[in-house]
């Protein structure tokens, strides 16, 4: 059960920064402008949408986790003696 709980943290964190570079990173490139312009709009896409991928993380990752889904989160078999 540990074991389970400690993967599901694991995997909270991967989707968390997975997804959240895939989508931030490209949205700071593409914007024109100096090194200054980039870095105000990576802060406000930080202070716009963190909340949103921390929660979309956090249901990914438990509903993978209880499911099964993700590795390392599988029910074991019981061995018979």
């Amino acid at each position: 059960m540990m074991q389970k709980f400690i993967f599901g943290l694991m995997w909270l964190v991967i989707i968390f920064i997975v997804s959240y570079g895939v989508i931030g990173i490209p949205f700071v490139l593409l914007t024109p402008g100096t090194n200054q312009a980039k870095r105000e709009a990576a802060l406000a896409f930080r202070d716009a949408y963190i909340v949103f991928f921390a929660i979309g993380a956090l249901i990914l990752a438990i509903s993978g986790t209880v499911a099964g889904i993700l590795p390392g989160t599988k029910k074991k078999a019981h061995k018979k003696k």
